[in-house]
């Protein structure tokens, strides 16, 4: 991390997360009951959504970050793919439950009530809340390449944007006297967390199967490898993501002349300069081999001395004959 404030705030993103979410939560279910207005009533869902998310940062970042062990060599960063993975699934029901409610007021015209006025104002402290903590945890999620972390970041900021559309269907229910708006608002914050499920259910099972870095990522690594002198060529890459860290098996081509020490140092400066390059490596092997072109070459030598030595023999069979 850049900044020794990164630690903490790693730390603590999961606790401000709940204590801010719980605020807004019971504030808008307060407010959008009393004011019946079902926008805001779904909005203290995104809330209760985003508390079981800070639960699910805590014990990431309390759990994933814990060091090797014997009975886990390759670290505990897949607990956050696992409970990203529940957490999808729940917001899946959660998010079905909310779709069916407005659908079903819609369906019934004279549930439709325009909404208070009052209603906006929750919507207003909800969108300036909701965009502080997307930033909050956007910072964190860059710093400590976590990918809970950075779903929190991802629901803060779907979140804000529900709250500013809510506040937006309250006036229009008033302005144009259409109080179904503030239910087609409802169906649409529904949908948008029936959408936000599946892709967080995805990202998780993806996470879980080792999924690799993306090809920028891989690119990179590359380009730093062969950039790197003595590296004559990349022969093969293989990286996954384990939490939020970065875990690779990488391949060198060097000289055939060059002594195994020296191939060594070269490897070890190749990992360095990924290490300096790259943040969140958790753990990189690098490996020398003699590069293609040097095979190539010896192989090429190898079969025109077999063809000279058959081509001796015959004649000498001949001569003899």
């Amino acid at each position: 991390m850049r900044f020794r404030n990164c630690v903490r705030c790693s730390k603590y993103i999961g606790w401000v997360g709940l204590a801010a979410n719980f605020a807004l939560m019971l504030m808008n279910l307060f407010i959008g009951l009393v004011a019946g207005s079902q926008a805001l009533v779904v909005g203290s869902m995104y809330s209760l959504k985003d508390m079981a998310t800070s639960v699910f940062v805590i014990v990431g970042v309390t759990v994933g970050r814990k060091p090797l062990d014997r009975e886990h060599p390759y670290g505990h960063g897949k607990i956050e793919f696992l409970m990203s993975l529940v957490f999808g699934i729940v917001l899946l029901f959660l998010a079905s439950f909310l779709l069916y409610h407005a659908i079903d007021t819609l369906l019934h015209a004279e549930r439709n009530v325009a909404p208070r006025l009052v209603a906006v104002w929750a919507a207003f402290v909800s969108v300036l809340a909701y965009t502080y903590t997307f930033y909050y945890a956007s910072c964190v999620a860059t710093e400590s390449n976590s990918p809970i972390v950075r779903m929190m970041a991802r629901h803060h900021h779907s979140d804000a944007v529900a709250a500013g559309v809510a506040g937006l269907g309250i006036i229009g229910a008033h302005l144009f006297d259409l109080p179904w708006v503030d239910t087609v608002v409802a169906f649409f914050e529904a949908l948008d967390l029936t959408l936000l499920g599946i892709k967080v259910f995805w990202d998780s099972c993806k996470g879980l199967l080792d999924r690799s870095l993306d090809p920028g990522m891989r690119t990179m690594i590359r380009k730093i490898a062969e950039d790197t002198e003595g590296v004559k060529e990349v022969k093969a890459l293989k990286t996954r993501l384990t939490g939020h860290q970065i875990w690779s098996d990488l391949i060198i081509g060097v000289d055939a002349e060059l002594t195994v020490e020296e191939a060594h140092v070269i490897c070890e400066r190749v990992r360095a300069r990924i290490v300096e390059r790259l943040r969140h490596v958790g753990s990189l092997s690098v490996d020398a081999e003699i590069c293609e072109r040097e095979i190539e070459k010896n192989r090429d030598l190898s079969a025109r001395w077999r063809a000279a030595n058959l081509a001796v023999s015959e004649t000498g069979a001949v001569v003899k004959s």
